[in-house]
């Protein structure tokens, strides 16, 4: 069996003189990013004693060589999400255990509240110092069952857990994409999504790096440019969300969209109205998945000539499907049930935490946590969330989080927080809170205390002030009911 970067060279040496990617008017070839990636590996087992490296860069040609470099020297790698505070950064940081991280000026401000959590043999290491590189000395033996990535993703009591991807799991979970849509190194992709999400490392990093196609860095997303880079580049394979087909949907302008083949929707629900308005606007179809972290993460995936509207495809080669029900027995099609996975692309477990592996993985099956149905035909659909599950613009945001920082604010006496419907974002957090007696509250206040302490995305849309919330006998909240009366935001 392989590991991912033997499988990177092999792709390298057969494509060297190609166009691996290309960043703003600048391209390397596969020769070109395997040697900058040999170089990386060079310095980080030269000066790195740990395990474990960061990743706190934004796409870029040297966070590919980065990556690509940190697995060559044997490292596990924790793509971290900028987009958290550094409280949430020094957390996984932590949990980690990582000694060293890789970033850029950039995040200047970040680095300089969590470097004194590295301790006192942290390394912090600047992508863009000309030192960052030396002469290679070659790559460092590993086994496809080691990790290769640890993903954190927000806990459902608020603490973020690690996801054990190894290098089999991502390898396994390339390899059923690649037999699903039919790729070759004739394929451009272009490369919109962070590549601190899984999503975006399988589908947008590893899918065209290990099969020798052409990708196209994004940094920020901006539709006319995004528009602009497909017609350019002949673009043939993107990911995107729904909200980001919506907005490249009401764009002004004429764009020639006729290279595209394979637009691909996931990390939330697509709304029907979304798909009929880009398919309208530039006469090609939208391909909606389903994936999670924990399966490395494609699990299903409508494609030319397996595709259902209103559906999430049918599962990818290699991936099983199944419904259980509450007592894990199998449901027939039709039926609703949480939607359970199984397969080589399956997590190794959550670092440090046996117990929530053993509660999320039977028998090899994933618990997705997710409720749907399978049809007679093998398609997938979701019919609602087991788990307490805000999707926002394909990012995970659990209720009980924004619970736990708003209950600490001097005023707040009980909250509950539940996702609503939103027309750009697909769901947004709306707060009901009570204030505690004889005290009053601005709803700016509270929310400029939950910017102070949670990620800008996980801040609520909507604070509702109540006098108290719908219980059952025993006092426990009924966020249903919640969530029926907040019906029309």
């Amino acid at each position: 069996m392989d590991y991912l970067p033997e499988v990177f060279d092999r792709v390298a040496a057969s494509r060297a003189a190609s166009i691996a990617l290309i960043e703003e008017n600048k391209g390397w070839t596969f020769a070109e990013l395997a040697d900058e990636a040999n170089r990386i590996a060079s310095v980080l087992k030269e000066r790195l004693n740990g395990d474990t490296v960061g990743i706190l860069l934004l796409n870029s040609q040297k966070y590919i060589a980065t990556m690509l470099g940190a697995w060559k020297a044997g490292k596990t790698a924790v793509p971290l999400n900028y987009l958290l505070p550094p409280a949430e950064l020094g957390f996984i940081i932590k949990d980690s255990g990582m000694c060293s991280l890789i970033s850029s000026p950039f995040f200047n401000q970040a680095l300089g509240s969590v470097k004194p959590l590295l301790g006192d043999r942290g390394v912090i290491l600047m992508a863009d110092d000309p030192g960052f590189t030396s002469p290679s000395t070659g790559g460092l033996p590993r086994d496809y069952r080691d990790p290769a990535l640890f993903l954190y993703t927000s806990g459902t009591t608020g603490r973020p857990k690690g996801v054990i991807l190894t290098h089999d799991n991502l390898l396994a979970n390339v390899e059923s994409c690649q037999r699903a849509g039919d790729f070759d190194n004739r394929d451009a992709f272009l490369c919109l999504l962070p590549f601190f999400h899984t999503y975006a490392i399988t589908g947008t990093f590893l899918l065209p790096l290990t099969n020798g196609s052409k990708m196209v860095l994004v940094d920020r997303f901006q539709p006319t440019k995004v528009l602009g880079l497909i017609q350019e580049h002949k673009i043939s394979v993107f990911l995107a969300i729904p909200s980001m087909y919506r907005v490249l949907a009401g764009t002004e302008g004429t764009f020639d969209l006729s290279s595209v083949r394979f637009p691909i929707s996931g990390g939330e629900p697509l709304p029907p109205a979304v798909a009929e308005a880009f398919e309208k606007r530039f006469g090609v179809p939208i391909f909606e998945g389903y994936g999670q972290t924990e399966a490395a993460p494609v699990v299903t995936l409508n494609r030319p000539g397996a595709r259902k509207p209103g559906t999430i495809g049918p599962p990818v080669p290699g991936v099983e499907v199944a419904i259980w029900d509450e007592q894990n027995r199998l449901l027939a099609a039709g039926e609703i049930g949480e939607i359970m996975v199984r397969g080589r692309n399956v997590m190794r477990g959550y670092h440090h935490l046996p117990e929530e592996t053993a509660k999320t993985i039977t028998d090899g099956w994933l618990h997705t946590g997710d409720l749907g149905t399978i049809d007679h035909d093998g398609f997938v659909s979701i019919t609602g969330r087991k788990k307490d599950l805000i999707i926002s613009a394909g990012e995970n945001i659990y209720p009980r989080e924004i619970e736990e920082i708003l209950a600490q604010h001097p005023k707040v006496k009980e909250v509950a927080v539940i996702g609503v419907k939103d027309e750009i974002r697909g769901e947004v957090p709306k707060a009901f809170v009570i204030v505690r007696d004889g005290m009053s509250v601005e709803e700016k206040e509270l929310r400029s205390f939950c910017r102070s302490n949670l990620a800008n995305y996980k801040v609520p849309k909507y604070i509702e002030l109540v006098a108290d919330l719908p219980r059952t006998p025993t006092g426990k909240v009924l966020k249903r009911m919640l969530s029926a009366a907040a019906t029309g935001y």
